[in-house]
Protein backbone atom coordinates (compact mmCIF):
# COMPACT_ATOMS: atom_id res chain seq x y z
CA UNK A 1 0.00 0.00 0.00
CA UNK A 2 3.15 2.55 0.45
CA UNK A 3 3.16 3.02 -3.50
CA UNK A 4 -1.15 3.09 -3.51
CA UNK A 5 -2.39 5.90 -6.04
CA UNK A 6 -5.05 6.61 -7.74
CA UNK A 7 -4.39 9.05 -10.38
CA UNK A 8 -5.70 7.43 -13.12
CA UNK A 9 -8.74 5.99 -11.92
CA UNK A 10 -11.80 6.00 -14.34
CA UNK A 11 -15.02 6.52 -12.83
CA UNK A 12 -18.05 5.44 -13.95
CA UNK A 13 -21.81 5.67 -12.66
CA UNK A 14 -23.10 2.34 -11.73
CA UNK A 15 -25.90 0.96 -13.31
CA UNK A 16 -29.14 1.68 -11.99
CA UNK A 17 -29.90 -1.87 -10.08
CA UNK A 18 -31.92 -3.29 -6.92
CA UNK A 19 -30.33 -6.25 -5.63
CA UNK A 20 -27.73 -5.00 -2.85
CA UNK A 21 -24.89 -4.30 -4.96
CA UNK A 22 -23.32 -1.79 -2.32
CA UNK A 23 -22.71 1.45 -5.27
CA UNK A 24 -23.42 4.58 -4.94
CA UNK A 25 -23.00 7.04 -7.87
CA UNK A 26 -23.69 10.75 -9.60
CA UNK A 27 -22.23 13.26 -11.40
CA UNK A 28 -20.86 15.92 -9.39
CA UNK A 29 -21.09 19.02 -11.78
CA UNK A 30 -19.29 17.40 -15.38
CA UNK A 31 -17.12 14.55 -12.81
CA UNK A 32 -18.38 11.32 -12.12
CA UNK A 33 -18.49 10.36 -8.41
CA UNK A 34 -18.62 6.79 -6.92
CA UNK A 35 -18.37 5.13 -3.43
CA UNK A 36 -14.25 4.06 -3.61
CA UNK A 37 -11.55 2.79 -1.63
CA UNK A 38 -11.60 1.88 2.46
CA UNK A 39 -11.72 4.42 5.24
CA UNK A 40 -9.54 3.52 7.58
CA UNK A 41 -8.55 4.72 10.79
CA UNK A 42 -5.79 2.30 12.42
CA UNK A 43 -5.51 4.05 16.09
CA UNK A 44 -9.68 4.67 15.91
CA UNK A 45 -11.40 1.24 15.81
CA UNK A 46 -9.14 0.27 11.84
CA UNK A 47 -11.40 0.61 8.73
CA UNK A 48 -14.98 0.62 8.03
CA UNK A 49 -17.03 0.56 4.67
CA UNK A 50 -17.17 2.94 2.23
CA UNK A 51 -21.04 2.87 1.83
CA UNK A 52 -23.86 2.22 4.38
CA UNK A 53 -28.12 2.67 4.42
CA UNK A 54 -30.44 2.14 7.07
CA UNK A 55 -34.31 1.85 7.13
CA UNK A 56 -36.03 2.76 10.27
CA UNK A 57 -39.08 1.39 11.33
CA UNK A 58 -40.90 4.31 11.43
CA UNK A 59 -39.83 4.84 7.73
CA UNK A 60 -36.54 7.03 8.08
CA UNK A 61 -33.94 6.25 5.82
CA UNK A 62 -29.77 7.03 6.18
CA UNK A 63 -27.64 6.04 3.35
CA UNK A 64 -23.80 7.20 3.57
CA UNK A 65 -20.89 6.95 1.12
CA UNK A 66 -17.28 7.45 1.16
CA UNK A 67 -14.69 8.08 -1.72
CA UNK A 68 -11.30 7.91 -0.08
CA UNK A 69 -8.54 8.50 -3.01
CA UNK A 70 -4.58 7.94 -2.54
CA UNK A 71 -1.98 9.66 -4.27
CA UNK A 72 2.41 8.54 -3.84
CA UNK A 73 1.36 6.34 -1.02
CA UNK A 74 -1.14 8.63 1.05
CA UNK A 75 -3.93 9.38 1.55
CA UNK A 76 -4.77 13.11 -0.66
CA UNK A 77 -8.77 13.14 -0.30
CA UNK A 78 -11.20 11.93 1.36
CA UNK A 79 -15.36 13.06 0.35
CA UNK A 80 -18.50 12.03 1.98
CA UNK A 81 -22.08 12.19 1.09
CA UNK A 82 -24.87 11.49 3.78
CA UNK A 83 -28.65 11.38 2.10
CA UNK A 84 -31.06 11.51 5.22
CA UNK A 85 -35.32 11.37 4.44
CA UNK A 86 -36.71 11.43 7.79
CA UNK A 87 -40.23 12.18 6.54
CA UNK A 88 -44.00 10.82 6.39
CA UNK A 89 -43.07 7.61 4.61
CA UNK A 90 -45.46 7.11 1.70
CA UNK A 91 -43.39 3.76 0.63
CA UNK A 92 -41.68 3.55 -3.41
CA UNK A 93 -42.31 7.48 -4.15
CA UNK A 94 -40.36 10.85 -4.93
CA UNK A 95 -39.76 12.76 -1.97
CA UNK A 96 -38.96 16.43 -2.57
CA UNK A 97 -37.93 19.81 -0.30
CA UNK A 98 -40.59 20.91 -3.35
CA UNK A 99 -43.55 18.97 -1.39
CA UNK A 100 -41.82 20.20 2.25
CA UNK A 101 -40.48 16.30 2.63
CA UNK A 102 -37.67 16.33 5.22
CA UNK A 103 -34.44 15.33 3.33
CA UNK A 104 -31.15 16.31 4.85
CA UNK A 105 -27.98 16.05 2.42
CA UNK A 106 -24.41 16.89 3.47
CA UNK A 107 -21.41 16.25 1.22
CA UNK A 108 -17.62 17.35 2.43
CA UNK A 109 -14.37 17.29 0.58
CA UNK A 110 -10.93 17.00 2.63
CA UNK A 111 -8.31 17.50 0.22
CA UNK A 112 -4.51 17.40 1.78
CA UNK A 113 -3.17 20.38 1.98
CA UNK A 114 -6.76 22.77 1.47
CA UNK A 115 -8.91 23.68 4.01
CA UNK A 116 -11.80 20.96 4.36
CA UNK A 117 -15.09 22.40 2.13
CA UNK A 118 -18.55 21.23 3.50
CA UNK A 119 -21.80 21.86 1.38
CA UNK A 120 -25.57 21.74 2.58
CA UNK A 121 -28.82 22.20 1.52
CA UNK A 122 -30.07 26.02 1.75
CA UNK A 123 -31.94 26.88 4.79
CA UNK A 124 -34.31 29.36 2.65
CA UNK A 125 -34.61 27.79 -0.26
CA UNK A 126 -33.76 24.05 -1.05
CA UNK A 127 -33.58 21.89 -3.84
CA UNK A 128 -33.27 17.92 -3.52
CA UNK A 129 -35.23 15.27 -4.24
CA UNK A 130 -35.10 11.32 -3.27
CA UNK A 131 -36.83 8.45 -5.56
CA UNK A 132 -36.96 5.30 -3.30
CA UNK A 133 -37.22 2.40 -6.06
CA UNK A 134 -36.56 -0.81 -3.69
CA UNK A 135 -37.23 -1.21 -0.27
CA UNK A 136 -36.41 -5.15 0.74
CA UNK A 137 -36.54 -5.66 4.42
CA UNK A 138 -36.12 -9.27 4.37
CA UNK A 139 -33.04 -9.34 2.36
CA UNK A 140 -31.87 -6.08 3.39
CA UNK A 141 -31.92 -3.97 0.11
CA UNK A 142 -32.40 0.16 -0.20
CA UNK A 143 -31.98 1.38 -3.90
CA UNK A 144 -33.02 4.85 -5.09
CA UNK A 145 -32.55 7.73 -7.02
CA UNK A 146 -31.61 11.37 -6.46
CA UNK A 147 -30.50 14.88 -7.21
CA UNK A 148 -30.47 18.70 -5.96
CA UNK A 149 -27.86 21.38 -5.10
CA UNK A 150 -25.69 21.76 -2.31
CA UNK A 151 -24.17 25.17 -0.91
CA UNK A 152 -20.81 25.70 0.93
CA UNK A 153 -21.45 26.10 4.78
CA UNK A 154 -19.52 29.44 5.16
CA UNK A 155 -18.21 28.49 8.40
CA UNK A 156 -18.27 25.57 10.87
CA UNK A 157 -19.57 27.88 13.76
CA UNK A 158 -22.70 29.07 11.70
CA UNK A 159 -25.79 27.93 9.77
CA UNK A 160 -24.33 30.44 6.76
CA UNK A 161 -23.73 29.53 3.60
CA UNK A 162 -22.20 31.05 0.41
CA UNK A 163 -24.75 31.38 -2.62
CA UNK A 164 -22.16 31.40 -4.66
CA UNK A 165 -20.18 28.48 -4.30
CA UNK A 166 -22.28 25.60 -4.69
CA UNK A 167 -22.52 22.18 -6.27
CA UNK A 168 -25.17 20.25 -8.56
CA UNK A 169 -25.49 16.50 -7.94
CA UNK A 170 -27.38 14.94 -10.98
CA UNK A 171 -28.16 11.03 -12.22
CA UNK A 172 -28.02 9.88 -8.56
CA UNK A 173 -28.53 6.58 -7.62
CA UNK A 174 -27.93 3.65 -4.99
CA UNK A 175 -28.28 0.02 -4.46
CA UNK A 176 -27.09 -0.88 -1.07
CA UNK A 177 -27.55 -3.79 1.21
CA UNK A 178 -28.82 -2.68 4.56
CA UNK A 179 -27.18 -3.03 7.64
Amino acid sequence: SCKKDDSGIIFLLPPKTHTGQNTLGFMLGTSVWTNYGIVCFPFAGGCSDNIKAYYYNDGDITVQADRVLYKNGSRNTTETIDLYLTTNFRGLVNYSTSTNDTIGVFYSLSEINKPEKNYVLSVTNPNFAIRLTKIDTTNKILSGEFFGTLFNKALDTTNAISMTDSITIKDGRFDIKMK
